[in-house]
């Protein structure tokens, strides 16, 4: 059975790090990977370091995803570092790209009537050796992509607005090309149970579906007048996906018995 593509996650910058900005791009971006059934293997947050963002990439590159996806640190001020730690992990020169050289101009072509480019404005233009910038309709930076072996890596912007409209129109074809489908959910609500209560009737039916993935959230408080857990149910492979109502229906069961 051939198993779903992977991706993993790495956000940069320090202001994630000391709590003043919440990475919601990894979050957004996680949904549409499992949409389109890639799987998201990790997300990484990092701090605005060249060693840190070296050592990032290296690391996941290490580890073979399909897809890894850098947020963050392509603009033009000292702190936009993402391309030169992603460019050192790589061991490849920084260059002026003439195709991302001329979508940077024309977007300040758009924007005031100077078109003077400065060394900050060509900065983000220059990219990893053998790098191919992706078009940014909102924004000025473009986005980044390169394969390096079996891994594809894409460089996006950290501003939501710009990171969303690359992706839209130009990641989620690359999701697409995989052909996978989405894992089918369930989700229900167990009332009048505590989760160590409910874990050994969980064991008995996770060992009875191995292909299914069981996932309990307590909501509010054990000791409260009317406890109530969620439990999400969802296929780990393809084959397992016209299981999920037989094993609600084997938990229930189970749960019956210690009732």
């Amino acid at each position: 059975m051939k198993k779903s593509p992977t991706a993993e996650i790495i956000s940069v910058g320090n202001e994630l790090l000391i709590g003043h900005t919440l990475d919601t791009n990894s979050h957004w971006i996680a949904k549409r990977l499992t949409k389109f059934g890639w799987t998201l293997q990790r997300i990484t947050v990092l701090r605005d370091s060249l060693g840190a963002i070296k050592d990032g990439v290296a690391g996941a590159l290490g580890r073979k995803p399909d897809l890894l996806i850098t947020l963050g640190g392509l603009g033009p001020t000292h702190d936009d570092m993402t391309l030169k730690g992603v460019a050192l992990a790589l061991n490849k020169r920084l260059v002026l790209n003439s195709e991302a050289f001329a979508m940077v101009k024309a977007r300040y072509s758009a924007l005031e009537a100077s078109t003077g480019l400065t060394r900050f404005r060509r900065k983000m233009a220059t990219l990893p050796e053998g790098a191919e910038p992706l078009p940014n309709p909102v924004g000025t930076a473009p986005g980044v992509t390169v394969k390096i072996g079996t891994t594809m890596i894409v460089s996006l912007p950290g501003v939501p607005s710009e990171m969303k409209a690359i992706f839209t129109a130009s990641v989620i074809s690359m999701l697409r090309a995989s052909k996978r489908e989405a894992p089918e959910e369930v989700s229900i609500g167990l009332v009048g149970i505590i989760e160590s209560a409910l874990a050994p009737a969980l064991d008995r039916t996770r060992k009875a579906f191995p292909g299914l993935y069981f996932k309990s959230h307590p909501r509010g408080r054990e000791g409260g007048i009317r406890s109530l857990i969620q439990l999400h149910v969802y296929s780990v492979d393809p084959d397992s996906r016209v299981k999920l109502d037989d094993a609600i229906a084997y938990l229930l069961r189970e749960l019956s018995k210690t009732a």
